[in-house]
């Protein structure tokens, strides 16, 4: 007895469309993980999949929610999420994709063959003129394939939205296939454009929910090497001319689209922008995130600001035999060459200067901060990272690694190890993702993070590479030097007491983290030596951990706008302690600066094991 034929589709509802666009969504998340490993182009930074997860995981999470029968309104619901939600170059392209796309539909209640061939034509113009630069051979091409094999004469007389769906996967699944050799960053990988596949990916997840057996699953293989492979040699890579993937929303009115994207240009690569004349996500690479944030706030108000360090993320992928990827906060101070070689990502924390908010350590750095403490009348405040921006870090990091590890700054100073940890339980994968307090700030967390990062370089298991840092947690002591409490008293961040003391007396302030509490350790006169007052609470606790013995140590030195004394510090600190093993001078960043001011010193000592 022969089966009866599937049902003949004529139409789309908002019903019908919202169970689509999730079974989409699901498929491409689900294989997030290889397109990360695809990803060569422009930058071969391993996060197309994960920007793409994070960009329609907005969008599911809208379409979800929505409860309209409205097809045309429904798009508008996917539409807004993914400009809300847009991560990275491809997130960019999607969401101009999804806006072309609920512009042309936005009247119709049901979809029919004519408008959503004539739509896929306007989302592919769309997402091409959101690029400042336009590249064939990635999914702009797929698009555009995919928008000519829909047009209405290629399709049979009478066709439903199985058949065009089935013309439209024939195509794309060729076009896909052609990405391999169109480009010379994927003919050297021997892979498609990850951008396109997840395109293609998209749409066989709606066309398996529109008819079952449509579009046949097919199991991609995880085998890293096609992560080494893809990513080998960098010749393509970022670079420090353009190494942040820098992104924000801008709202304001009459918002000129063309003069920001051409100003964008003229700073970086890569420049996508998307939105209206009331609201735009831009996008660019550059090498200076400030230089973009501060562009876009003369065009409106800028949020959601966003720099994604490119080129330290590509160098952590392409690290060999290891294991674990090792993540902080920008609490932590620690040479920037010492992030790079050990592969150590960084998530910042917010300096807020009035209604302006900046990336610590990303779009402000700290000569730039205390340049602008001493300037603005406005005393600046900070505010922790949000889960969604440690999120992304993880996302990203469990496609790659097997073992996430995060150290937070003293969770008794800062929200910032909560949001870590909330991050964690919203991840793909909980299980690869330890959370540790580190239970110091500033040079001290700098420490630890580096031991940890040193087992994870040596190709220590996640076991391993955890109890290190917990050796590390253990042994490794801050203190600080605040010349004055002004900056401390503006902030509001010390106890009732020293306010008195701040007000009253010529006195500098030696500070030291004790199990989470700021303890004063010393005064100092304004006259006094400021190393001398410093040191001596260091040298003390070492001889009382370690009687009678001389213990190997680390040492770090972090200064605010204070080069000289920090040198001055690191001398003394060579003639004091008997046996250093490294010691190192960094930058103060301003999260931490910003309450003790310029002049303020930083040292951390680690007993090594």
């Amino acid at each position: 007895m022969s089966s009866r034929p599937p049902p003949r589709i004529a139409y789309l509802d908002g019903r019908r469309l919202q169970r689509l666009l999730l079974a989409g969504i699901a498929r491409l998340a689900g294989e997030r993980r290889h397109l990360d490993r695809l990803n060569v182009f422009p930058v071969p930074d391993g996060d197309t999949g994960t920007n793409l997860a994070l960009t329609f995981g907005a969008v599911g999470e809208a379409v979800a929610a929505a409860t309209t029968r409205h097809a045309g309104e429904l798009l508008a619901v996917a539409a807004d999420a993914a400009l809300d939600g847009a991560r990275g170059n491809s997130g960019a392209i999607f969401a101009a994709y999804l806006q072309g796309m609920a512009s042309a539909l936005a009247s119709h209640a049901r979809l029919e063959l004519p408008a959503l061939a004539g739509a896929l034509a306007t989302a592919e113009q769309s997402a091409r003129q959101a690029l400042q630069n336009p590249v064939e051979g990635t999914v702009l091409t797929v698009m555009r394939d995919i928008a000519t094999a829909t047009e209405p004469q290629r399709l049979p007389p009478g066709a439903d939205f199985a058949q065009l769906m089935g013309s439209l996967l024939l195509h794309a699944r060729a076009a896909v296939a052609g990405t391999r050799s169109t480009r010379e960053e994927m003919r050297a990988a021997g892979v498609e454009d990850a951008g396109a596949l997840g395109l293609l990916l998209l749409f066989e997840g709606m066309a398996e929910a529109l008819q079952p057996g449509l579009a046949p699953r097919v199991e991609f293989s995880s085998d890293a090497d096609i992560a080494r492979h893809a990513h080998a040699g960098g010749a393509h890579g970022a670079s420090d001319a353009g190494r942040y993937c820098t992104e924000c929303l801008v709202t304001g009115s009459g918002i000129d689209q063309a003069a920001l994207r051409g100003e964008l240009a003229q700073l970086g690569s890569s420049v996508v922008v998307i939105g209206n004349i009331t609201r735009l996500r831009l996008h660019v690479h550059v090498s200076a995130p400030q230089q973009v944030f501060s562009l876009a706030r003369r065009y409106g108000v800028v949020s959601a600001e966003k720099a994604d360090d490119m080129l330290r993320q590509e160098r952590t992928l392409q690290a060999k035999d290891r294991r674990v990827a090792i993540v902080t906060d920008s609490a932590a101070d620690l040479p920037a060459a010492v992030c790079d070689e050990l592969g150590i990502q960084m998530v910042p924390l917010r300096v807020i200067f009035g209604t302006e908010s900046h990336l610590d350590k990303v779009g402000l750095q700290p000569a730039e901060f205390f340049a602008e403490l001493a300037r603005n009348p406005e005393h600046p405040r900070t505010s922790q990272p949000s889960p969604g921006d440690f999120r992304r870090v993880l996302e990203l990091l469990c496609s790659h690694f097997e073992h996430v590890l995060v150290i937070c700054l003293d969770a008794r100073l800062s929200g910032t190890h909560q949001a870590a940890v909330a991050a964690a339980g919203r991840s793909g994968r909980p299980g690869q993702v330890c959370v540790l307090d580190s239970r110091n700030v500033s040079a001290g967390l700098g420490l630890v993070v580096r031991s940890a990062a040193e087992a994870a370089g040596s190709g220590a298991d996640p076991a391993g590479v955890t109890a290190a840092a917990m050796r590390a947690i253990e042994n490794t002591r801050t203190y600080g030097l605040i010349p004055d409490l002004r900056h401390a008293l503006r902030g509001g961040r010390i106890p009732p007491a020293w306010r008195w003391l701040g007000s009253w007396l010529p006195v500098g302030f030696v500070l030291g983290l004790d199990a989470g509490r700021i303890r004063m350790r010393g005064l100092k006169t304004r006259s006094g030596d400021q190393v001398a007052a410093l040191l001596k609470p260091a040298l003390r606790d070492i001889a009382a951990l370690s009687p009678g013995a001389s213990p190997r140590v680390r040492l770090l030195i972090a200064h605010a706008a204070a080069p000289e004394l920090a040198e001055a510090m690191r001398a003394r600190c060579l003639a004091q302690f008997p046996a250093v093993e490294s010691i190192e001078v960094t930058e103060l960043g301003p999260a931490i600066g910003v309450h003790g001011g310029p002049g303020t010193l930083a040292l951390a000592v680690q007993r090594c094991a």
